[in-house]
Formats: C-alpha cells, sequence, structure tokens
C-alpha cells in the first residue's frame, strides 16, 4: 500500500458528476462511482448514523448530507482488495467496497500520481513523486 497523500487534505468542494467528486487542496480530486456508506457523525442527542449511497444516482434529499466541505481528511487508506476509507475533522466517514465490473474510485493528484481501484478489486497506482522503482504497483485481491 502506498501513502495516501491526500491524508491531511482540506475538502474544498463536493460536487456529483459521474459519482461523488471530492476536490481537495493541493491539486487533487478522489472521485467514487459505485455505492459507498456515508457516516454521519453523533450530533446532540442524535447517535452517529450510516446511510448507504449510490453517487450514480443520487437524489436530491441526500446531497445535504454532504455538508463537510472545509473539513480535513484525517484518515484515507485503501486495502488490499481495494476497500476505501476516509474520516474527515468533523466525524464523517466514507467508506467504498470494490466492483466486480467497474472502477470503484480514482484519486488524482497533480504533485503525486494516480491510484485506483479497478474491476475485482485490482488497486493501480502510479507516483510520479517517488522513485522510478516505487513508480507503478498492482495489487491484486487475494485468490478467492
Amino acid at each position: 500500500m502506498s501513502e495516501q497523500w491526500i491524508q491531511g487534505c482540506l475538502v474544498q468542494r463536493i460536487t456529483f458528476r459521474e459519482g461523488l467528486v471530492l476536490n481537495l487542496n493541493d491539486y487533487n480530486e478522489l472521485v467514487i462511482s459505485v455505492p459507498l456508506e456515508l457516516t454521519l457523525p453523533a450530533i446532540g442527542t442524535d447517535d452517529a448514523e450510516v446511510v448507504a449511497i449510490d453517487p450514480q444516482a443520487m437524489r436530491n434529499e441526500v446531497r445535504p448530507l454532504f455538508d463537510f466541505a472545509g473539513q480535513r481528511c484525517t484518515h484515507a487508506d485503501w486495502e488490499d482488495n481495494g476497500s476505501l476509507h476516509l474520516c474527515f475533522s468533523d466525524g464523517h466517514r466514507i467508506d467504498v467496497r470494490p466492483d466486480e465490473h467497474r472502477t470503484s474510485w480514482e484519486l488524482y493528484g497533480k504533485y503525486h500520481g494516480y491510484a485506483a481501484c479497478l474491476p475485482h478489486g485490482r488497486v493501480r497506482v502510479v507516483r510520479h513523486d517517488q522513485d522510478d522503482r516505487d513508480e507503478a504497483t498492482e495489487v491484486s485481491p487475494p485468490p478467492r
């Protein structure tokens, strides 16, 4: 697993075009194209809540749940099977599972490189901010 360069970045804008798009500072963009779990932080007397959302079929009534622009990404990692996990400074979380048939998520970093979860959970990472020997890696999920 490569270093997740978006950890510590500020979410500048959240949009929905062909999926959920998080624009982060330092010219980073994360696009999530498959259903995800959004954990809403506990507030007042309400406990934290997990909401399943398909970013390809966003309903207007769920858009306000993505109100964490201006928050910092405090944790970012992906597993060997392509699952992506993000935490934000206000308590929001996003968890994405790989899809068997399409790319689940893509991370673009102008100063860092590219990472994506391809079909079947294969993670492809191309770094242009590291030595050539570390530049491209592909992780296949464990055999079934």
